[in-house]
């Protein structure tokens, strides 16, 4: 049996009445095939578990994991206050798993989530299924970071990919939802685990230029930046968005944050960025991940060109670590702030992923952060980053 992809989108402020609809147009996609395993990606406006539940109920039974988004979309393009769904047909071996309390200890978390795995990995292997990956889903303010991802590669086994998003609350930055059909929440992760005979492809792009010159992290400890340049992290940011004729407001910078992350540089060049998703009394900036002390950084920003190329540099490194495969479908983790930037004309990162893939099923969902852990990769974390995620027939 080959594998199987289909993907459905739906709208409205009835959550089982969307998440059903969208989860038919993903059935549908499948051509009569049952699907064994899929993923759920509902508006904050929407209950998650409400949404799981109806969701599992159309597909049969699938395992099923899920989270609330900044946006959702499919190859229909995106939306807000919806529900997106990918269903995957396919014989691989598959372990679902979710877990509480994240943000107190993100490892112990990612270790739970790998419960099982070596049980399951050696009777995969033993029918031939010697590749594997995990598609995780974590509370985007959780902070777990990559501590939370270098976790799950080490409970897990050698060439071991992780891919995934962190979950969103359209922006307010008030509470995300994770789970599966049984139990969602807050301070949350799920994860399936998914065992193939081929691997599957893994690429990542983000377009990012600085807007400032080259500065240091003078004081920071896990993911809260104290000082940059022996400032406070936030007074740099107001300078930055004064010099744009723009007044911040600690309470209502969340929006300019996430448009304009920390860049962090290595060798002169971005190599990753960290999204301020919070601003302490102290002026200090609390990040979506880890910013080390000494570090340095810039405020980076991307065009929508950019962001478009950085998409299609993300498909053709999925494509190419295929390995000659054909795609299936794709799934796509795309930072909150890419839909920012590009707006209403997010579709021509759809349409440059489709574009290198062919004509297949996308599906995915905006992110607080985007998780791509594969070989050649060092940084396990990202932000203001399209992750792809081709599935091979």
């Amino acid at each position: 049996m080959t594998n199987k992809v289909g993907s459905g989108r739906s709208s409205g402020s009835e959550a089982a009445r969307a998440a059903s609809e969208a989860t038919k147009k993903a059935l549908a996609g499948l051509n009569g095939s049952a699907p064994s395993f899929g993923l759920v990606f509902a508006s904050p406006s929407l209950p998650l578990g409400e949404c799981l539940r109806s969701a599992s109920q159309v597909a049969r039974g699938a395992k099923l994991i899920g989270c609330s988004t900044a946006g959702e979309f499919t190859e229909e393009g995106l939306i807000h206050g919806g529900v997106s769904v990918v269903l995957i047909a396919s014989e691989s071996p598959v372990l679902a798993r979710s877990v509480r309390d994240v943000a107190k200890e993100p490892q112990q978390a990612a270790k739970a989530l790998c419960e099982g795995f070596h049980r399951t990995a050696e009777g995969a292997r033993q029918k031939g299924y010697v590749c594997s990956t995990t598609l995780t889903l974590v509370d985007g303010l959780s902070g777990a970071g990559e501590r939370f991802v270098e976790s799950i590669v080490e409970n897990t086994q050698a060439l071991h990919q992780v891919v995934g998003g962190a979950a969103g609350d359209e922006g307010k930055f008030q509470a995300t939802h994770v789970g599966e059909p049984e139990r969602a929440g807050t301070d949350m992760a799920a994860a399936i685990h998914v065992f193939t005979k081929n691997p599957w492809g893994v690429g990542i792009g983000h377009g990012l230029e600085p807007t400032t010159a080259k500065m240091r992290v003078t004081r920071a400890k896990a993911n809260v930046v104290y000082e940059i340049d022996g400032r406070p992290a936030f007074a740099v940011y107001e300078e930055h968005a004064a010099k744009r004729g723009v007044k911040l407001q600690a309470a209502t910078a969340g929006e300019y944050l996430i448009a304009n992350e920390l860049g962090i540089i290595v060798a002169g060049k971005v190599t990753r960025a960290r999204a301020p998703l919070s601003v302490g009394k102290d002026g200090s900036l609390s990040c979506a991940a880890e910013v080390p002390q000494g570090a340095h950084v810039a405020i980076v920003d991307g065009k929508p060109d950019a962001m478009v190329a950085a998409a299609r540099q993300a498909a053709e490194e999925a494509l190419h670590n295929l390995q000659g495969q054909k795609p299936a479908g794709v799934i796509l983790f795309d930072c909150v702030c890419r839909g920012l930037i590009l707006k209403d004309g997010f579709s021509r990162e759809i349409a440059a992923v489709r574009e290198v893939m062919g004509e297949v099923p996308v599906a995915g969902f905006l992110t607080y952060g985007e998780i791509a852990s594969y070989s050649g990769r060092i940084e396990s974390w990202h932000n203001t980053t399209a992750v792809a995620l081709a599935i091979p027939k």
